[in-house]
């Protein structure tokens, strides 16, 4: 696969500021003593990327440090992380009070520190020294390990989906053992690479979500290099960000039917480059994702110079995707009006759930965002409660939609379906032809219903339980459900990948009747799994339940 364009505009700076070192040099400075055996860093993400709290410096001798004090140690080329003042030039001005503290356990001296940047700046790197004992002065090169918050949670792994595409992502799972949902996450132009690491530590996107106490996991795919201004006119890199987003999906859609994942709580964030590539995604998959948050968009929707028509054209999909789109009105990196146009075409279009946040100069100036941190406008965004709480109340389906007919075949939510209003659903959504013959089996069936039987008969989506008899009235199981899924998938001509594994069901025997429509109603996404490996075919399907299957069974293509 060819990768993304290398040529693109860039604010030099930005690019620095944005990356992360990530890569452990072997001890050195103080290391290299026999004395000292290890130094850990222990890191956070802050606003402006990693941040070190602390160190774990361990020594052979403990008694040796016994009158160890705070004064033995000076620390230089530790600085907040903000490295632009008012003038727009690089400045890094360290700490005259490097908040030091310090305590001892078994072998291990714990030095905490105020914040610094890690493991600095654009001028200098931070160095730790002590005039009374050398042997434990240090610098980034003698740090032997790194231990970062919240980041070494997440699994780093590959997944090469049916097109091809292989994706190097970093996954935190929920703990939870029910299905919760999924933050999808799309980093910056700085954080391309392979390194597996510098995506999540750049800025907060990755991990304010469970930092804020959400129970979610978090797929954090890194693109191997960015893709150029105005993809959207773009013959060859265009294709390969559609190939991409395909590629994901399928890594969601395999999340989803491990059980893993509820559907109907995918969520979309992204900045900069990433929050183009929101757009870009929301557009090829309207249906996938509950809400969005869009910060400091690229131009990947339409030309900002022109007329809102053009963004009406490429938008009209997801007018009725709840997003929130932020962005400073004068940043330097990526033009506004990308995201004031995409608004301005959405509400035109009706829009309800689409809101817009334009962070002013004045604003910007008054936290420190000067000249090239104009783009940084993710930090409020991310530092925002309500945008964040506003997310996580969507939930995709049925929420809030139903209208609670007193019918005896309307489906209610909360309440069983039956054979019968299955049949009314199914040849209604797949508008299936008229039939001319007459209602095949024995028992009677509603008049409301006994056209839809024939209809689902005919086309071979259900069949009777036996002795030429439907039961019309009788409730149905997940096992059975899965079964008429099963078939629907068939006549679309849906076949699994080649290459795809059989999912893991605790509770599905691989005798059962069921087994295979149940692998190929879970690899398509359409039914997943109730909890991690447990699918619960016993389980009576609601019309909830049956809206979502519908609703994913419309977004299974063929293959």
């Amino acid at each position: 696969m060819k990768k993304w364009n290398k040529g693109i505009k860039h604010v030099s700076c930005m690019l620095a500021l944005t990356l992360s070192l990530s890569v452990i040099w072997p001890g050195t400075t103080g290391a290299a003593s026999a004395q000292v055996t290890q130094i850990q860093a222990n890191t956070f993400v802050g606003d402006p990327g990693e941040m070190v709290e602390s160190f774990d410096i361990t020594v052979s001798d403990v008694e040796k440090y016994k009158n160890l004090k705070v004064s033995d140690f000076d620390i230089t080329g530790n600085y907040d992380g903000y490295p632009l003042n008012a003038a727009g030039e690089i400045v890094q001005d360290n700490y005259e009070d490097d908040g030091i503290t310090l305590s001892m356990k078994d072998h291990t001296i714990h030095m905490t520190v105020k914040p610094f940047k890690y493991p600095g700046g654009l001028k200098s790197e931070f160095a730790v020294t002590s005039k009374t004992y050398p042997e434990l002065s240090f610098d980034k090169k003698s740090v032997t390990q790194v231990k970062t918050r919240t980041v070494d949670e997440f699994e780093k792994a590959q997944f090469t989906a049916s097109n091809g595409v292989t994706l190097s992502y970093n996954l935190k799972r929920s703990p939870s053992k029910e299905a919760k949902p999924l933050m999808v996450w799309l980093h910056g132009g700085g954080e391309v690479g392979t390194d597996g690491r510098n995506h999540l530590t750049a800025n907060r996107g990755a991990v304010v979500w469970t930092e804020s106490g959400y129970d979610t996991s978090v797929l954090a795919v890194q693109y191997p290099e960015n893709y150029s201004f105005k993809i959207y006119n773009n013959a060859e890199q265009l294709p390969i960000m559609k190939a991409y987003f395909e590629a994901q999906v399928e890594l969601i859609q395999k999340l989803v039917a491990e059980g893993e994942v509820d559907p109907d709580r995918i969520y979309l964030s992204g900045v900069s480059s990433g929050g183009g590539g929101a757009f870009r995604f929301l557009m090829q998959y309207p249906d996938l994702f509950a809400g969005a948050i869009i910060v400091a968009a690229k131009d990947t929707v339409a030309d900002y110079t022109g007329s809102v028509d053009a963004f009406k054209q490429e938008l009209k999909g997801i007018v009725d995707v709840p997003m929130w789109i932020m962005h400073a009105q004068n940043d330097p990196t990526t033009d506004s009006r990308t995201s004031s146009l995409a608004y301005q075409a959405l509400t035109e279009m009706g829009a309800k759930q689409v809101r817009l946040t334009l962070y002013d100069d004045a604003y910007m100036d008054s936290h420190r965002f000067y000249g090239g941190l104009k783009h940084w406008s993710w930090v409020p965004a991310f530092n925002n409660k309500e945008v964040i709480a506003s997310l996580f109340k969507l939930h995709k389906g049925t929420a809030g939609e139903q209208t609670g007919g007193s019918s005896e075949h309307d489906v209610q939510p909360t309440e069983p379906v039956t054979r019968a209003q299955i049949a009314v659903v199914l040849a209604d959504a797949l508008q299936l032809p008229a039939a001319t013959e007459d209602y095949p089996y024995m028992d009677s069936a509603p008049d409301w219903a006994t056209q839809a039987i024939t209809k689902v008969t005919k086309a071979g989506l259900m069949k009777g339980i036996g002795n030429q008899m439907f039961a019309p009235e009788s409730e149905v199981t997940r096992a059975q459900m899965a079964v008429i899924v099963d078939q629907i998938l068939t006549n679309k001509d849906w076949k699994p990948a080649t290459d795809s594994v059989e999912l893991m069901f605790g509770d599905v025997d691989s005798k059962h009747w069921a087994h295979a429509a149940i692998q190929n109603s879970a690899r398509a996404g359409v039914m997943t799994g109730v909890s991690k490996g447990k699918f619960d075919m016993k389980q009576i399907v609601t019309g909830a339940q049956l809206e979502q299957i519908m609703q994913r069974l419309e977004q299974v293509g063929t293959k």
